[in-house]
């Protein structure tokens, strides 16, 4: 490295910028694209969802005056979900503070804050792929699953109700565009097929290889197409992403394929997102926090409203010289119809 006479240095000030940049957290798709389009929880003590589990026995063909079957059918239960809550935390000593204060080149107020909000969107990203243990909210290994993770799902018995198992493919091994297409499949169901396609980046690369060839081919049969997916959404070929940092997409069967680097190794998820989704709940007392401003540069997009994140404001302990603020979750991961959802687990590419 090359170094700059002492003399030089003595006389010359340093500049600092006036912002940190992230060297540890990786890509969070998946809780932008939940947290992002997340919907109010307003259920009360429980999210509770009826579930049609068969279809009624009161019909049939008939000729003449017929006899008709006028038993009353009771078909529905009830899926049932509790929140989960999260904290993290921002503490800084008086001490600290007041140095800062005296001649700042960024606020450690405002550092410290975004970096306890990053963390927190981050391990919740991570719980996203989880299966709800350890006080987390459920995460798509429970939600996506045949009963292998949990023979229980929203309260409801999986054996009991084959409509809570989603299709689950393990053991792939190396993938063919035949595999992609049969877990699309299964998780059709009349006109509602999976909305989105998520996995490894290592993986995507794989699925654009066998989609775009480096030899010359067509394949506009297939429906593949490349764009770019936001957190509000798909942005087609062309178009402005509007200050939001957009995840490239391939598209397969008009469904956007994306990697995320919180991808479990191995993964492919099929997920409708219409029937799974995130539900936040606002704080009794603090609501839920704007999460726009930035003193942070790294790779994560703001998250807007129905996040179900509070901010405390800051708070002076009692016997200690500082204050010191939590970042509040309350929320739940639900999914309504898991059936409409599938994976493909141990692919190689």
């Amino acid at each position: 490295m090359r170094t700059i006479d002492a003399n030089t240095v003595y006389m010359t000030q340093d500049m600092i910028k006036a912002a940190a940049v992230d060297g540890i957290l990786s890509g969070n798709l998946v809780a932008d694209l939940f947290m992002a389009k997340g919907k109010p929880w307003g259920f009360g003590e429980k999210y509770k969802v009826n579930y049609k589990y068969q279809k009624s026995e009161a019909m049939g063909w008939y000729t003449g005056m017929g006899t008709f079957n006028v038993t009353q059918q009771k078909n529905l239960v009830q899926m049932a979900w509790t929140p989960s809550s999260m904290y993290s935390s921002a503490t800084l000593p008086y001490l600290e503070l007041a140095v800062n204060k005296s001649k700042p080149v960024m606020s450690m107020e405002a550092y410290q804050m975004q970096s306890a909000r990053d963390d927190m969107i981050d391990s919740i990203g991570d719980a996203f792929y989880g299966d709800g243990t350890s006080n987390q909210c459920d995460g798509l290994d429970i939600i996506v699953d045949d009963q292998t993770v949990n023979a229980t799902y929203a309260g409801l018995s999986r054996a009991t109700y084959a409509g809570l198992n989603a299709d689950v493919t393990s053991s792939v091994g190396s993938l063919e565009l035949d595999h992609i297409g049969a877990s699309i499949d299964a998780a059709t169901v009349g006109s509602k097929s999976p909305k989105l396609i998520i996995t490894t980046p290592t993986i995507w690369r794989a699925i654009e290889d066998l989609l775009f060839p480096s030899v010359s081919a067509t394949y506009g049969a297939a429906g593949s197409s490349r764009g770019m997916l936001t957190r509000i959404g798909e942005v087609g070929a062309g178009q402005a992403l509007q200050g939001l940092a957009g995840y490239t997409a391939i598209n397969y069967r008009g469904i956007p394929i994306v990697a995320d680097e919180k991808c479990p190794s191995g993964d492919i998820w099929y997920l409708n997102t219409d029937v799974t989704y995130w539900t936040g709940l606002a704080h009794p007392k603090h609501g839920m926090v704007n999460l726009g401003s930035n003193t942070i540069e790294g790779v994560g997009n703001p998250t807007p409203s129905n996040h179900g994140i509070a901010w405390t404001g800051f708070k002076e302990p009692l016997n200690q010289d500082g204050e010191t603020g939590q970042f509040i979750l309350y929320g739940q991961m639900i999914c309504e119809m898991p059936r409409f959802n599938s994976k493909d687990e141990g692919v190689t590419a």
